[in-house]
Formats: structure tokens, sequence, C-alpha cells
């Protein structure tokens, strides 16, 4: 019973404290200047946007077909290197997939 009477205390005491606060007296046209300023703040986000402005579309689009290029050129000058069957035999012993000469636990020979 003791701590619902303390509860109910700290309750009200601050039930009163909230009660005490006065209004915020504000300056005139406080609103308008804040709003301002926040407009002016995005319109100079909106200038720092382009970080890499040289950088254009066109630019990006003949980067990508040169991206392309390189990579379809690398690949064909290593499947070129190699020949089907060694490519098929790298495969397996990647992925575990080649018979080796050790002895498996579930399959003995």
């Amino acid at each position: 019973m003791e701590s619902k009477r303390k509860i109910d205390r700290l309750v009200d005491e601050t039930l009163e404290s909230v009660a005490s606060i006065d209004t915020v007296k504000t300056p005139p046209f406080f609103k308008e200047k804040v709003l301002n300023r926040m407009a002016q703040a995005t319109k100079e986000d909106e200038k720092d946007v382009a970080i890499v402005p040289w950088f254009t579309p066109k630019l990006q689009a003949a980067a990508l077909v040169c991206f392309v290029f390189l990579n379809a050129a690398a690949l064909l000058t290593y499947s070129a290197e190699q020949s089907y069957n060694e490519r098929v035999s790298s495969f397996a012993e990647v992925y575990g997939l080649s018979e080796t000469d050790t002895d498996s636990y579930l399959y003995q020979n």
C-alpha cells in the first residue's frame, strides 16, 4: 500500500510541474524566418548534389560500354587459354566433385 501512495504522490508532483509550464514568447515573424532559412539551406544542398559534374550520362554510357568490352575480352582470353576438359576438372575440384584417391567414410573401396 505504501508503494501505491508513493506512486500517487509522484504522479501528482509530475502533473503539478506540468501545470506550471508557461507559454514561450517568440519574436515576431519567427516562423517565416525559420522557413526562409530552411528553404535557402535546401537550395544550397541542391547545388552540392552534383559531386562529379563532368561525368554526364553520355560519359557514363561510354564508361559502361568500355567496362563491358574489357570484361568480355578478359573472359574470352581466359577461356581460350584453357581447354574444355581443364575447365571442367578445375570446376569439379573447386566444388569437391572430382574423384580422389583417398577413401571416404561413406564409401570405401
